[in-house]
């Protein structure tokens, strides 16, 4: 089985409130043109995408620099659907799944937000995010990313809160993906491999990725 965990781009997509809108046009074909082709005006760090670490440090890595292997690796997803909106993720969230939790992996958090993805105050600034603190429990298992179902890894509106997930994280040169769409049939407990290539932006903070998990095997 492979599973797509990446959410759709269109005029007006849901994203980061403080961002200018997306626009995507169509053009209108004439009588002497005979393709269809869209254009799109949108942030980098809009839809899903992956944050390289030149996103919080300006001598860091930008997109385009790190290796195809980083966006690469064996994935765990792990339910925390019962955090409440705009609640932080501590490594107390942690402790009853640690065991799932290995070095090398790609950490998935299943918050229930995918599912939630809409215009509204709830989804645009009350997502469940990823503290300081879950951020260094996270670290010091050795994982190799986090993905989250959220606009960000990090929460809304707060200094602390939007940067301190994102300072640890970044800061060690690990992988972030945001606004995922986890599929509940991923928390079977089984271990996949996961896949999250952007497009090739050069000197970018981010970039859309096409996010995808899949079952040993099924790649072949």
């Amino acid at each position: 089985m492979i599973y797509d965990l990446s959410q759709p781009i269109f005029n007006n997509v849901p994203q980061w409130p403080k961002f200018r809108p997306t626009s995507m046009t169509v053009p209108h074909l004439t009588a002497t043109e005979s393709a269809n082709v869209e254009r799109l005006d949108l942030m980098t760090h809009t839809g899903t995408h992956v944050d390289a670490p030149f996103h919080f440090f300006p001598d860091a890595e930008a997109v385009d620099a790190l290796p195809l292997k980083h966006f690469h690796g064996p994935c765990a997803a792990i339910d925390l659907r019962h955090k409440e909106a705009g609640s932080g993720i501590t490594a107390a969230d942690f402790e009853p799944q640690a065991k799932r939790i290995q070095p090398g992996f790609i950490v998935l958090l299943k918050t229930g937000w995918g599912d939630k993805r809409a215009l509204t105050k709830e989804f645009l600034t009350a997502w469940p995010y990823l503290t300081r603190n879950g951020a260094e429990y996270l670290l010091s298992k050795k994982i190799h990313g986090v993905g989250i179902e959220g606009l960000s890894i990090g929460g809304y509106d707060d200094p602390e809160k939007e940067c301190g997930s994102h300072e640890v994280l970044l800061g060690a040169t690990k992988l972030i993906i945001e606004d995922l769409c986890i599929p509940e049939a991923m928390l079977d407990g089984r271990v996949r491999h996961f896949a999250a290539f952007p497009v090739r932006i050069r000197h970018a903070s981010g970039a859309w990725a096409r996010a995808v998990a899949w079952d040993d095997g099924e790649m072949a």
